[in-house]
């Protein structure tokens, strides 16, 4: 099973080792928040079942130190990486305070999809609900080959929208209560999910270093809810994380 988006970086050391000795787990996908995440990430990146990725999160205020310092590690290590990510619109951060500028994002969102495009690498997205349209206009303006959506969710007129693209999603252990979620799994095709913890985000009724746990649960869901088999829905979405990444 590989886990496609975690904060690696965000675990203690002893909980890190925990989860890339999990016999389970074939990898993980381990993405940056900030420098400080992207630098260390770089260090995980010894291990033959971490893939970082390197990027910066947005939902936090805007840092331009901080932005071109990963910017320039993804120059100096672009053939290390996987992807860029997470990157994406502050969708929570609006939400507390009304005044923020908007554009100041789009626009820092925009010099990573550029950084991708530079060196052919996947955009990984923290895009959800309307901002899902913002993002989609900047990757078809870039003509952006491979972008996947983590944790997605949106309305029905977004969700139809990301449905009309060949882009990835993925979902989390809250498929086992959300509806939204759930709704998400129902409509995109077995071939365009994958499954995360985003840990160590808490989810209910899990430890946030048990990522074998989750990711089964997940598969078990998704088995579930499109009438697939546990063994096929494991092995599926593997298959596309594998060939997404270039693992």
């Amino acid at each position: 099973m590989y886990d496609a988006h975690i904060h690696l970086d965000r675990y203690p050391e002893a909980e890190q080792q925990e989860i890339i000795l999990q016999e389970q787990i074939d990898g993980l996908i381990a993405v940056a928040m900030d420098s400080k995440s992207a630098q260390s990430l770089i260090k995980l990146n010894q291990y033959d079942k971490v893939h970082i990725a390197l990027g910066f999160h947005p939902e936090q205020q805007i840092n331009e130190h901080e932005i071109n310092h990963i910017l320039s590690l993804i120059d100096k290590h672009h053939t290390e990486i996987i992807g860029i990510g997470e990157v994406g619109l502050p969708q929570y951060l609006k939400r507390e305070h009304s005044n923020l500028d908007v554009l100041q994002y789009i626009d820092v969102l925009e010099r990573f999809i550029i950084k991708a495009k530079e060196y052919n690498l996947p955009v990984i997205l923290h895009a959800v609900y309307d901002d899902t349209l913002i993002a989609l206009e900047l990757l078809k303006k870039h003509n952006i080959n491979k972008a996947h959506f983590h944790w997605f969710k949106a309305s029905d007129e977004e969700l139809q929208q990301l449905l009309q693209t060949h882009y990835m999603v993925s979902v989390t252990p809250d498929i086992l209560h959300n509806p939204k979620t759930r709704k998400v799994v129902s409509h995109f095709p077995i071939n365009r999910l994958m499954i995360e913890t985003d840990g160590p985000w808490t989810h209910d009724g899990f430890k946030p270093h048990h990522i074998n746990d989750q990711l089964s649960a997940i598969i078990k869901e998704i088995a579930y809810i499109k009438s697939i088999p546990i063994h096929t829905v494991k092995e599926v979405v593997a298959e596309n994380t594998v060939r997404f990444y270039n693992l």
